[in-house]
């Protein structure tokens, strides 16, 4: 007899782009409002490497760093797998014309992306929601994009934070809170640094006071 392989605790994307979806249909003001903290962080780092340039932002929400960057000059693509986010964004009075909003999950954004084509891949918080096979083509994806030189600044959650641990262990790091719900990563330094090395250099790091989450920019070599 065959054994059956144990059920994924991940669920597939349009199961993940649901539970988004609902999730941002009961907060009206999710992710909207002023730029985060992040971009704070990562737009001296882009500015002094790129004065013009082609963003693929993943995980993009309604908007509110992709449209920072569009506003001083990036072209910038926003992608997102919950549709009720995209639309908001595209409905935004404030969205420069350099702005361009696309309803896709992170790993077909970046296939569909031609090889060397951009200078920053821009990615806060969404690599918390992809299970490890997905995660790691992702960060080949992001390599294969970017041009030499191009820069990766992307933002993930502590194992310091203090939910988590909340709720059922489901894989090393990653608890799922609610039953029934997509469950969420959360990193060490060394699985940040493991990371870096699928064939990126270590640009900075910052672990914010108080905020549980990573800051990382890496660089394609």
């Amino acid at each position: 007899m065959t054994a059956v392989p144990p059920r994924s605790p991940w669920p597939a994307v349009a199961e993940r782009a649901a539970a988004a979806d609902r999730i941002y249909e009961g907060d009206p003001d999710r992710f909207e409002g002023p730029p985060s903290r992040f971009s704070d962080w990562a737009y001296p780092l882009i500015r002094s490497r790129f004065h013009l340039g082609q963003i693929l932002e993943l995980g993009s929400g309604p908007g509110r760093d992709a449209r920072r960057l569009a506003n001083v000059g990036y072209v910038v693509t926003a992608v997102d797998h919950s549709a009720t986010a995209i639309a908001r964004g595209r409905a935004a009075a404030d969205t420069p014309p350099q702005l361009r909003f696309r309803r896709t999950d992170a790993l077909t954004a970046l296939r569909d992306t031609l090889t060397d084509s951009l200078d920053v891949v821009y990615a806060h918080a969404v690599y918390m929601m992809l299970p490890d096979d997905e995660l790691r083509a992702v960060f080949e994806q992001v390599r294969r994009v970017l041009h030499p030189g191009g820069l990766h600044l992307w933002a993930v959650r502590s194992t310091t934070d203090p939910i988590a641990g909340q709720g059922e262990l489901v894989a090393p790091d990653v608890w799922r809170r609610t039953p029934g719900t997509p469950p969420y990563r959360y990193f060490r330094r060394e699985s940040i640094d493991a990371l870096t090395a699928l064939g990126f250099e270590r640009v900075a790091t910052e672990f914010p006071s108080g905020l549980h989450f990573w800051y990382i920019a890496d660089r394609r070599p």
